[in-house]
């Protein structure tokens, strides 16, 4: 038989959605000079040394496949006529174990169950009528995995030669409530620049490291340690047509890489204040076999900042986004925190932070350079890459948010008829024009001018010497939200020129509506 590493085979990488580009450039890198951006993956020719390097090598990959054919299968009987093309005897003994994994979308056949065992049911008895003998189905390490996508009735029939996703490296020993891929980690440091950033001797830091995930893909990625190596389990090792020694030889060439590699690693160092989460992180380095490559403490973001002998270089950092590690509100002062620190302590730094809630990423006072849409699972995110340089800051003071909020109300009133907004000022005129006279003569330095005189302007505004507080009367949720974000813009709008007062001066909250007051039993008996 001709050798499998001579003849071109049609490949694809899967990936999460967002990492396709990254995908290709890597795979190109890799020598896969035809590589081209699908949705969710990338489509590739190549030999089997170059599949081989691909599950070895990738980092953003979730899987790679050797596509043997795409049926018709509108039908769980044409499903199984389909599978049934293929000869399954080039692939596998008859006493050998496989797996399937089924995805269909948009399809007649929508349950996999029913369509896994079905195609199992169509290999199995292919071999048993030819050799009178059945291969197993085994859960755990198949000598083959199959991978049928069913799309619009039209099934893509591959073997997986990942076996498991590549995502899992065999390191992680350990996590905390909500850990990040492999992969993802990987396409995070790239889009941030780590590569270059390595190269160059930079530091790579993380304030909140967790079980360290960013951290050893930083570590392996800069000391050339192939992804995976340490996994043990592939699934074309116990495919038929495996070429054992050139998979022996790319082997070994990773591992002289690694080796030479870890050892001008730069520095990288990860900070967490939780100390189940440094002890998670500190089983991950040691299985990675990392520990003397990477440094992880406990210690406080208050107190963040690079060590005197630290060159400039790359923080990078997941923090907590709103979604199962916490409530929006409660986290707006971790990232305010976290911009302080780095305008105080970082000048001349690259930043990467995945958000997954974009107005937390605005607390931190910085302008982002560049951002990237990504997918933490199922979860929607978006990459931030700063350069902390003063000319990306923010001044995030009150009075500045009190700007930028009445600047923002201006813009989105603009043309709209201010014929009812102008009833709202001049009753703010008329209560002034009042009350004046009494503040003159009483002395008060601090009185409410308005309080929802308007139906439709559910507002207290409070005048003290040079500031106005505005509050918003929490509206009833039967109320069209949309008219109540207008009625808000109007009157921050107008405010700054019916009271004559700077924008930074104006202050905005919502309270909830005051309860009408209930007479109490001795109340009643005293009017009577």
């Amino acid at each position: 038989m001709k050798k499998q590493e001579k003849k071109l085979l049609n490949l694809f990488a899967t990936t999460p959605k967002g990492l396709e580009l990254l995908l290709a450039d890597e795979l190109r890198a890799l020598g896969a000079s035809t590589a081209a951006e699908k949705l969710a993956g990338v489509a590739f020719t190549g030999d089997l040394s170059l599949a081989y390097q691909a599950c070895l090598w990738s980092r953003l990959a979730n899987r790679i496949l050797l596509p043997l054919a795409t049926v018709p299968a509108s039908t769980p009987d044409e499903l199984y006529a389909g599978v049934q093309t293929i000869a399954w005897d080039e692939h596998l003994e008859p006493e050998g174990t496989l797996a399937v994994h089924f995805v269909c979308s948009q399809s007649n056949i929508t349950h996999s169950l029913f369509a896994t065992q079905k195609v199992k049911d169509a290999i199995v008895d292919q071999f048993r009528d030819k050799y009178g003998l059945r291969p197993n189905i085994a859960r755990e390490e198949p000598q083959i995995k199959v991978y049928v996508y069913l799309h619009r009735n039209q099934a893509s029939i591959s073997l997986d030669f990942s076996g498991e996703s590549l995502h899992r490296r065999n390191y992680r020993e350990a996590a905390g409530p909500a850990p990040l891929k492999e992969n993802l980690a990987a396409a995070i440091l790239v889009r941030a620049g780590w590569p270059e950033i390595a190269k160059e001797g930079g530091t790579l830091l993380d304030p909140m490291c967790g079980s360290a995930t960013l951290l050893i893909e930083g570590a392996m990625m800069a000391g050339d340690v192939a992804p995976g190596l340490l996994r043990d389990y592939f699934g074309f090792l116990g495919w038929k047509q495996h070429e054992a020694k050139l998979w022996e030889k790319l082997v070994k060439q990773a591992q002289a890489r690694s080796t030479a590699g870890l050892a001008k690693l730069p520095t990288i160092v990860g900070y967490d204040l939780d100390p189940a989460a440094i002890k998670n992180a500190f089983e991950n380095i040691e299985s990675a076999g990392l520990l003397s490559s990477i440094h992880v403490e406990k210690r406080d973001l208050s107190v963040f900042a690079p060590k005197p002998k630290e060159k400039i270089g790359l923080v990078v950092v997941n923090p907590p986004y709103g979604e199962r590690l916490g409530e929006h509100p409660s986290l707006q002062s971790i990232y305010t925190l976290l911009g302080d620190r780095l305008k105080a302590s970082f000048l001349g730094w690259r930043v990467g932070i995945l958000m997954g809630n974009p107005d937390l990423g605005k607390k931190m006072g910085l302008r982002a350079k560049r951002h990237y849409s990504l997918f933490n699972g199922a979860l929607p995110c978006r990459l931030l890459i700063f350069d902390v340089i003063p000319e990306y800051f923010i001044d995030r003071s009150p009075s500045a948010d009190n700007e930028r909020r009445i600047r923002a109300a201006k813009r989105a009133i603009a043309g709209q008829d201010q014929q009812a907004v102008q009833m709202f000022i001049n009753r703010v005129g008329k209560n002034l024009k009042h009350l004046r006279r009494r503040v003159e003569r009483e002395g008060v330095s601090s009185y409410r001018i308005y309080d929802a005189d308007l139906p439709e302007y559910s507002f207290a505004i409070d005048l003290s010497a040079d500031t106005v507080q505005v509050q918003e009367y929490q509206a009833p949720k039967t109320v069209d939200a949309k008219k109540v974000l207008m009625r808000r813009q109007e009157v921050l709008a107008v405010l700054p020129d019916a009271l004559n007062l700077s924008p930074a001066k104006i202050f905005f909250t919502i309270i909830a509506r005051p309860k009408k007051e209930r007479p109490n039993r001795d109340r009643q008996q005293a009017r009577r």
